[in-house]
């Protein structure tokens, strides 16, 4: 089959109307790489690395316009905050008050609520050939958390085939819950090139948080030895699925690194291509989405050269704190105390060559 060459993004379909400023931020590297990213929802649109031939593929789902991105899928592509993953109850307590959340996923928050950054327009804080940084500001009055947040994202792409993503975030007035997570949808056969559900998936995680029926942890820790989770020696997400016996959206628990920093989370590779693909950060854990919500319904899951994302088009793989962690005492700690500012990276790193 012909792989098509993908056409970079044009910037005058994200002209935002307040400023009359396009609000898409490409970027690119000497050997190759390039990137898109739009200024709504700090999101990546767009991601083209070369596969075992050389052949350009787009590796990651998105929107042509900013009318598309607006009417799309909301989460796709985007930076999550100040909450990624689900709150239950939408409710929380900290230093001794009780704080009520918008329910945007049945009784729970979720992402951040409806205020949450993949709704919001970030401002332009820095550009360059390889690399931009957006920011945005959560305000208490605006969200229903508890602080104001500063939070500035930055996307670089270096070579041979490393995108990074770092962000940054201070927290003034109160104490806060924080978790951020990128959330690009990944097809590493290529955008529009079918299911991604015979990506081979490879996790060095022992653990997984045990979900109730709506898909908020319980508070227990299961090891992932002999169930459909255990990614450690390496399944294609189909063969998961089909065990699992529902799409998968789970938060796996993966060893911190030796000294507290950045360590590989997991690998996922596609024949077709050939291109590998590993996901390394400094979070704790990381949630695996097989995409099966995407619905193939338009307008919402129209995307780049007219192809429509049905049920398994891509899959996320995103390195985050526990969700609902405010709420369980056995979890790590999301709190960040009023004037500390947090950090975080995580880098996808691509190679073409055989299996894992």
């Amino acid at each position: 089959m012909a792989i098509p060459t993908p056409s970079p993004l044009d910037p005058s379909r994200f002209i935002h109307g307040e400023s009359g400023q396009s609000v898409l931020f490409p970027i690119a590297t000497p050997g190759g790489l390039r990137a898109a990213v739009c200024a709504h929802g700090a999101r990546l649109l767009q991601l083209v690395v070369p596969d075992r031939e050389g052949r350009p593929r787009d590796v990651v789902l998105g929107h042509d316009s900013l009318e598309r991105v607006l009417g799309g899928v909301p989460s796709l592509g985007a930076f999550i905050g100040r909450y990624a993953n689900r709150i239950g109850q939408a409710r929380f307590a900290l230093e001794g008050r009780s704080w009520q959340l918008p329910a945007n996923d049945g009784q729970h928050c979720i992402h951040g609520g409806p205020r949450g950054s993949r709704h919001q327009m970030f401002r332009l804080v820095s550009q360059s050939a390889q690399a931009v940084t957006l920011g945005w500001t959560f305000r208490e009055e605006e969200d229903g958390f508890p602080g104001d947040v500063d939070l500035a994202v930055c996307y670089a792409l270096s070579d041979p085939g490393t995108l990074s993503i770092t962000w940054e975030a201070r927290v003034t007035g109160r104490s806060t819950v924080l978790n951020f997570t990128p959330h690009p949808f990944f097809n590493l056969e290529g955008d529009g090139l079918g299911s991604a559900g015979s990506t081979l998936l490879q996790t060095d995680a022992a653990q997984v948080l045990r979900l109730d029926a709506t898909r908020l942890p319980t508070g227990d820790i299961d090891p992932v030895a002999g169930g459909p989770l255990d990614f450690r020696e390496g399944q294609t997400l189909d063969a998961a699925r089909q065990v699992l016996g529902t799409g998968i959206d789970h938060c796996l628990v993966v060893p911190p690194g030796a000294d507290g920093g950045l360590r590989r989370m997991a690998r996922a590779h596609a024949a077709g291509s050939g291109l590998s693909m590993e996901v390394w950060s400094d979070a704790p854990a990381i949630q695996v989405y097989s995409g099966h919500g995407l619905s193939g319904e338009l307008p919402s899951c129209r995307g780049k050269e007219g192809h429509i994302y049905g049920p398994g088009a891509g899959f996320c793989l995103e390195p985050q704190q526990f969700p609902d962690a405010p709420n369980q005492p056995n979890f790590p700690s999301a709190v960040v105390p009023a004037g500390e500012t947090r950090r975080g990276t995580v880098q996808y790193r691509f190679s073409a060559g055989s299996a894992p």
